[in-house]
């Protein structure tokens, strides 16, 4: 490289210097007025246990003093400025109040609901905790995470995930602790959201480079409990506080957001290095966390001013190279048998256009977001600067949501409805939805209406985004039952001679690395890849001293699902060697808020059949 092409990085890494002090400080009073805006949910929440507690059973009434309650702290922030301001108040300021008010309510709301679930015990919420905790068990007793197909103990999701959340359990002291596991998850989440804060702030600098911060900003306690809420939609982001990879990857994601948008504020060799680490490290999480390799590389051709080809090239060979290394290692470690879990099993899922189709309208209020969002902040002097980004949260969110036609869950959508939020965040903000200095005049009757008409339609979203949720408990002591009868068959016998068919909590202590698990087996006969003869010999053999088995006389079992291309000779081969003594019911729930079927229907008990 000679001294012209050195004197051109310099001036492009220092293009836009003159921003990021002010951006960095709006970044952190952002955070901070944000955590305290998280804070103030949690004596909330508290208040929510209390109410629920007093009145058992009492669905309406507790609904109803919650509500009253919500509704005078919701209007007694703006009710307090109104009083002190009086006509020279601002309708900016109140419009922000009512809907931060709201969504520390909501953030509240969440907080007490969610904590029932990350407190279960039983790794059965749903399909992936049980493989999950197996990982992890496997990791502890030296197995192989992706063993022979044909031992049914694998699944199709990198490890990466299961890894550091073992790690920070133990650091923790919970290293064999599923609430733990699921707390961990929330933490994720918890962290993407504040990264998101960093998003938006990043993008007010971008679209406005000249702005300065004078004092203290109280806006991020809006912002941060919003995109909490939007990192646990239960659209898009349904499984965030469960044991599966959304989380990090989700976190993962938002961090890799943030990178490019400090890399189009102001550019960096170190920014480069970081960015070009995201594609490995997301790889070991979620093998489709690739596609932010391509992003870059496409970024820093069409966008990165003045555009260096040499630069292109060693960012695309340093990002893909290390892509390579990582998959190479992970051969090594597993051999065939981690191309046949991460590759062959996915590669053959079917996609459908109808049902991407179908998830457009489903979650049609995040890309209104985004898209409302951009035509904002697009706006004006800075339209080059802000297109690079925006096109690659619109790229990113299509191709979820295409992605997301291999099945009819749509939670491959998390990362790009996010990110869709915080685009519209920097849009409220760039409209002037913030807190603002006192004004010394009474502002004009237009003002008023136009922000009312603005917080009215952000309130409307707020019920199409899947952030609404019951302050009720969302589930009794019914599936407790459920769990301590599955353990009862467990008492006085050997766990490595008893097949539960979800569910790993019962051999963590044993250390039992349990093969023919169901949700493996529903995950390749699905996709038609499986080789299930092993098991069916297993069977024959009588291998298993107790089965326990969901769905055995529904068109749904797991084992053989009715709509499968070919059945699986599973349930024949259960028939055929063992007979049921017994039945565990299904969970029933009377709490609108029950909404777990998946892990707790009616269980059969078998044994074999006499010699």
């Amino acid at each position: 490289m000679n001294n012209q092409d050195l004197d051109q990085n310099e001036m492009v890494f220092d293009r836009s210097a003159d921003i990021a002090p002010a951006n960095r400080s709006a970044a952190l009073a952002f955070v901070a007025s944000g955590l305290l805006g998280m804070l103030a949910a949690i004596p909330l929440s508290a208040i929510i246990f209390l109410v629920n507690a007093r009145f058992p059973g009492q669905l309406e009434k507790t609904v109803a003093i919650l509500g009253g309650i919500f509704i005078i702290l919701s209007v007694s922030a703006p009710g307090i400025y109104l009083l002190q301001q009086r006509r020279f108040a601002d309708p900016r300021v109140l419009g922000w109040l009512a809907l931060t008010g709201g969504s520390i309510v909501l953030v509240s709301t969440y907080l007490y609901w969610v904590s029932f679930y990350v407190r279960f015990p039983a790794d059965i919420l749903i399909w992936s905790e049980s493989d999950f905790v197996n990982d992890i068990l496997k990791f502890r007793v030296g197995y192989p995470i992706f063993s022979a197909q044909q031992n049914n103990d694998s699944f199709p999701y990198m490890p990466g995930t299961q890894l550091l959340t073992f790690f920070l359990a133990w650091l923790s002291g919970n290293g064999l602790s599923i609430p733990a596991y699921r707390a961990i998850q929330v933490g994720f989440t918890l962290g993407a959201a504040v990264i998101g804060v960093g998003c938006v702030s990043q993008l007010i600098a971008l679209a406005q480079p000249n702005r300065r911060v004078h004092g203290w900003d109280w806006s991020g306690t809006f912002y941060l409990p919003m995109l909490f809420l939007f990192a646990t939609n239960a659209l898009t982001n349904p499984f965030v506080h469960n044991l599966h990879n959304d989380a990090l990857a989700q976190l993962i994601s938002v961090v890799a957001y943030a990178l490019l948008l400090k890399y189009a504020t102001n550019p960096s060799p170190r920014t480069l290095f970081l960015m070009a680490l995201i594609a490995p490290l997301g790889f070991l999480v979620k093998q489709n966390l690739v596609v932010w390799a391509v992003f870059y590389v496409g970024y820093l051709i069409v966008f990165d001013q003045p555009r260096s080809m040499r630069r292109v090239v060693a960012f695309a060979v340093l990002t893909f190279g290390s892509v390579g290394a990582v998959f190479g290692l992970c051969y090594l470690l597993w051999g065939t048998h981690y191309i046949y879990w991460t590759i062959t099993v996915l590669a053959n899922h079917t996609m459908s256009l109808l049902r991407s189709a179908q998830h457009v309208l489903d979650v049609w209020a995040y890309f209104t977001m985004g898209l409302v969002g951009g035509a904002i902040l697009l706006r004006g002097k800075h339209f080059n600067r802000l297109l690079g980004p925006w096109l690659v949260w619109l790229g990113l969110i299509l191709i979820e949501t295409w992605s997301s036609g291999i099945a009819w869950m749509i939670n491959h959508i998390g990362p790009g409805s996010l990110i869709a939020g915080i685009w519209f965040l920097a849009g409220l903000h760039r409209l002037g939805l913030a807190m603002h200095q006192p004004t010394p005049r009474a502002l004009p009757l237009r003002l008023w209406f136009r922000v009312g008409i603005g917080v009215a339609v952000v309130a409307f979203f707020f019920s199409e985004l899947g952030i609404i949720r019951l302050p009720l408990q969302p589930f009794g002591d019914a599936p407790y039952k459920y769990i301590a009868a599955i353990e009862q068959e467990f008492v006085g016998q050997a766990s490595k001679d008893i097949l539960l068919d979800m569910g790993t909590w019962v051999y963590v202590q044993d250390g039992v690395i349990m093969k023919d698990r169901a949700p493996t087996i529903g995950e390749r006969g699905y996709s038609d890849t499986g080789d299930f003869s092993e098991m069916i010999r297993r069977l024959e053999e009588k291998r298993y001293t107790k089965i326990l088995i969901r769905n055995l006389h529904r068109a749904d079992l797991w084992y053989e699902y009715a709509t499968w291309h070919k059945p699986s000779g599973i349930r024949q081969a259960l028939l055929a060697n063992y007979h049921e003594i017994g039945k565990i019911p299904a969970v029933a729930e009377s709490n609108p808020g029950w909404l777990l079927t998946y892990g707790f229907s009616e269980i059969s008990i078998l044994v074999p059949n006499p010699k």
